[in-house]
């Protein structure tokens, strides 16, 4: 089973999908599996993520389901998600050759049972950070803290543990046991 699951919500995005699967298939550590949940396409989203199954470069699977907006394409994910953390990319997105391996190799060092996961930054395409950074001093903390009391600003991706995700995601929290709601994110 890999470590990360990288899940994309996508609707009508055949035209910008591909951006985020090139970055994929050139990512430095393959440990990671691609879930594109279609949330009702009515373009030619479904014969371009074909494709890229049949060429097999990297794991990945395809859902589609009829349209029920963001949160249920969000709650379709983590309920088919079996992997230890993963992430949301937008369909319009992608990441730095590195990123798995730099996410997996924090986790490993800085991961811990109670973390709910890591937060990292967003850039744009020319590297400049989305909002402010994240404060140098602070090493764990609530997720909301860094909008309330540290006063980030900017969209930042949240590497989610599947622990975390049993305790907020109403679908999987029904059908498990003595979970533990985690409330520390770490960043660096």
């Amino acid at each position: 089973m890999k470590s990360i699951t990288v899940f994309t919500p996508a609707y009508n995005r055949a035209y910008c999908l591909h951006l985020l699967y090139e970055s994929l298939v050139r990512q430095t550590n393959q440990d990671f599996h691609w879930l594109i949940i279609d949330d009702g396409s009515t373009d030619n989203t479904e014969e371009v993520v074909r494709q890229w199954l049949e060429e097999g470069k990297i794991s990945m699977q395809y859902h589609k389901q009829t349209n029920k907006g963001m949160v249920g394409a969000h709650n379709t994910a983590h309920y088919m998600m079996e992997t230890e953390l993963c992430v949301c990319m937008d369909s319009d997105d992608f990441m730095p050759d590195n990123a798995i391996e730099r996410i997996l190799a924090l986790w490993k060092e800085h991961g811990y049972p109670e973390s709910a996961g890591l937060v990292g930054l967003d850039a744009f395409k020319d590297g400049k950070i989305v909002g402010t950074k994240l404060p140098e001093n602070v090493k764990e903390c609530k997720f909301s803290e860094l909008y309330v009391k540290y006063n980030v600003s900017g969209d930042k991706n949240l590497f989610i543990t599947e622990r975390c995700l049993i305790a907020i995601c109403p679908i999987r929290s029904l059908m498990e046991k003595n979970f533990r709601s985690p409330v520390i994110c770490i960043f660096l």
